[in-house]
């Protein structure tokens, strides 16, 4: 039987290495670009996804291998995503492979064919009153279950909410012939009617003059003060896009945050929407992405990741708080939601829609190009504005777990009228340093730079970097010493502290430390919702997010750590941190205070941001960038390197940096390194790194286009490992 001709295709796997793969495919296969196949590679499987399906190939035919079966009926990623992806590579300096599949959900990147899409709905089978009655009596959980089956049927999800154990009862039910469950094939949801808001004068002019600029690409910042109603100007121009046939996506920096949003969306747009992010399964992101894609779902709601969600009519992109970090992919594929969310609408020419009370600089500093238009928000709906920042003196005075007396004075009043309060300290565990106070050892993780944290519910000292746990000792492991002390004041001691003082107020600690998940945080957050007194404290999960009528008094106790960081953005973050914990009180119809704690309040930052707004601080910190040529005002590339000895580590930089230094264009930027990281070692490893800056983007990019492929080839010593990481956020 003679052999079908074959032909060579290029495919994308996803491994860190800077090369696609060629393979033989049979000549009857249609080559669609974007479809999955699988691969042999070495001696197993690998998902490849068609990139080309005529590449011009240098390597030896002898050595091309057939592909194996093509595992989609038609593209997993359009030619569209394929560009973006492209893109994304090409200017984030990312392997292609690794891109392609950050664009898919992980349930593809396996070497299967896609699930159905399909649900499993329980209903109520006939009628029969009397039997569902005299399961109330006999069986009130499944009388229960009847109830809520009698309006409708119920996916495995709804019943879970539900009632947690609801498997046994459903099950009875069935062997009772009252309930049975067929697939529940998806369609399209229609939106509900709903009669919005009225909204404010200032809403209203926002909306009309954004108008005539949403027929194409344009990047509108909403620069709105906290409280002052940027959602329902979201979820205005959201429900005009979607009357125009078209879909959204509405990015948010954590979801577990945004339980009240959800609600709003929910409640505006019904079952229209999906969600996705990191703490769903991988079968259900798989099916928020696919139903997505085939436009059963209208809205996709989610974290950075889903900024990829694929459809054929993206209409409009909302990026809420888009100065905030979580955009920013800090390992695997490094990147940044937001300005890869910027590119997307350019290459589709639509609008994309960044809102904040405290824009990023970078974002600032664009609004002066063409197609980035600025719209003010600086009124609340509310009677009161937002709290002016007044600073508290720690240098004088009694202090208690790490709250001054004035402060004390503050809260008492407020809980006396009613209010909520809210305590940031972004510091979790009990105790951030362990040491003895005859010798000065400390406490520190036998993998990493950094002082050990003591966890007193724990009865531990750990590492808040790689999790390293040791005991508490007895006694000073170096002098013997039996007095071991600790210093300075965690979440952990707080929440004792205030549950002495305060044992009639109920009080809420959210960190990492005490919620596990979503579910955990509002559970712990349902208490705000009443309304009724209560004292809520706890890390950066609560600075952002909430919006709680009843809280009236913000405190923030440590704002001195940010005022000598050796980082370069460190001011602008304060800035950010302070003036959005502040605006989480006064958003109700009594008028909110916000204090900030310090031991340096004539420090010139903290008297700027008491003083001042957050526009005009960030003003005279874009131009000090400028002066000294930092970004956003320089481009800054980082190359880094681990390794198990800091040498390693080193060597491997500094091959980079001759190839940097002989590549032509380099005369016009600055390579500084390489150099140890800031934190040298961490998680048993030993960091380094080496920065190029450049004043200009064209130039940085020339050199790196020239140098990367000698680079990517680079032999680095063995267990020493590199990545280059563009738009780096700190030098």
């Amino acid at each position: 039987m003679p052999v079908p001709p074959s032909r060579l295709a290029a495919f994308a796997i996803a491994l860190p290495i800077y090369r696609v793969f060629d393979y033989e495919v049979e000549a009857g296969d249609p080559l669609r670009p974007g479809t999955r196949y699988r691969l042999p590679f070495g001696s197993g499987t690998r998902t490849g996804v068609l990139l080309d399906p005529a590449p011009d190939s240098e390597v030896d035919p002898d050595k091309i291998r057939p592909a194996g079966p093509r595992l989609d009926d038609r593209p997993v990623l359009d030619e569209h995503m394929l560009a973006l992806a492209r893109w994304l590579a090409e200017y984030y300096l990312q392997p292609l492979g690794e891109v392609i599949f950050l664009c898919l959900p992980l349930r593809l990147h396996r070497t299967e064919s896609p699930p159905a899409d399909r649900v499993k709905r329980w209903r109520l089978v006939g009628e029969d009153p009397a039997a569902i009655e005299a399961l109330a009596r006999r069986s009130p959980r499944q009388y229960e279950i009847c109830c809520a089956l009698a309006s409708g049927g119920m996916t495995a999800a709804d019943l879970k909410a539900l009632n947690p154990n609801w498997h046994a009862a459903v099950r009875a039910l069935e062997r009772r012939g009252l309930v049975a469950w067929a697939w529940d094939e998806p369609g399209t949801i229609e939106l509900p009617a709903f009669s919005a808001p009225t909204l404010s004068a200032q809403q209203t002019g926002i909306l009309d003059s954004l108008g005539p600029r949403l027929g194409g690409f344009g990047v509108h910042l909403l620069d709105g003060i906290t409280g002052s109603g940027k959602t329902e100007i979201y979820l205005h121009l959201i429900r005009e896009t979607l009357d125009a046939g078209q879909q959204v996506i509405y990015l948010v920096p954590e979801i577990g945050l945004t339980d009240q949003l959800i609600e709003r969306v929910r409640e505006r747009f019904g079952d229209c929407f999906e969600l996705s992010h990191s703490g769903l399964t991988e079968s259900r992101r798989y099916r928020a992405w696919d139903r997505f894609r085939r436009g059963e779902r209208r809205i996709m709601l989610g974290t950075r990741s889903s900024l990829f969600a694929q459809c054929n009519n993206l209409g409009l992109i909302v990026i809420d708080e888009e100065h905030d970090s979580s955009y920013r992919q800090e390992d695997g594929v490094r990147y940044h939601a937001r300005d890869v969310a910027i590119k997307r609408a350019q290459m589709l020419d639509i609008p994309v829609l960044l809102g904040s009370a405290t824009p990023s600089t970078e974002t600032l500093r664009n609004c002066a190009r063409d197609n980035w238009y600025t719209y003010r928000l600086d009124q609340r709906p509310t009677r009161y504005p937002p709290p002016a920042l007044q600073l508290v003196d720690l240098r004088h005075g009694r202090i208690d777990f790490g709250i001054a007396g004035a402060v004390f004075e503050r809260i008492d009043t407020h809980l006396e009228q009613g209010g909520q309060v809210l305590i940031y300290l972004n510091r979790r565990g009990f105790a951030p340093v362990v040491m003895c106070h005859e010798c000065g050892w400390q406490a520190v993780c036998a993998n990493c730079d950094s002082r050990l944290t003591l966890h007193q519910s724990v009865g531990s000292l750990l590492c808040h970097h790689c999790g390293y746990a040791d005991r508490v000792p007895e006694a000073c492991p170096q002098c013997g010493n039996p007095e071991i002390r600790h210093y300075g004041v965690g979440t952990e001691q707080l929440e004792q502290g205030l549950v002495e003082r305060y044992p009639q107020i109920p009080i809420l600690r959210i960190d990492r430390d005490v919620i596990a998940s979503r579910e955990a945080l509002q559970s712990r957050l349902e208490q705000l919702r009443t309304g009724d007194p209560c004292i809520l404290i706890g890390t950066q999960m609560i600075a952002k997010g909430h919006d709680y009528p009843a809280i009236t008094l913000s405190v923030v106790l440590d704002a001195d750590q940010a005022l000598f960081s050796a980082a370069y953005r460190a001011p602008e973050r304060l800035a950010q941190t302070l003036f959005q914990v502040a605006g989480r009180a006064g958003r109700g119809d009594r008028p909110g205070e916000a204090l900030v704690q310090s031991r340096f309040p004539g420090h010139p930052l903290l008297r700027a941001l008491v003083e001042r707004d957050y526009r005009d601080v960030v003003g005279d910190l874009l131009h000090e960038r400028e002066q000294l040529g930092f970004p956003p005002y320089a481009r800054v590339t980082m190359f880094r390197a681990d390794a198990p000895a800091l040498d390693a580590a080193l060597a491997c930089l500094q091959s980079i940096r001759e190839i940097l230094a002989r590549t032509p264009g380099i005369e016009a930027l600055t390579l500084i390194g390489p150099m140890p990281a800031l934190m040298t070692r961490r998680i048993g490893r030993y960091r380094a790194q080496l920065c190029l800056l450049a004043p200009a983007y064209a130039s940085l990019r020339e050199v790196l286009a020239r140098a990367m492929p000698e680079i990517a080839e680079l032999s680095a010593a063995r267990d020493t490992n590199w990545i280059v990481d563009v738009d780096a956020q700190d030098l």
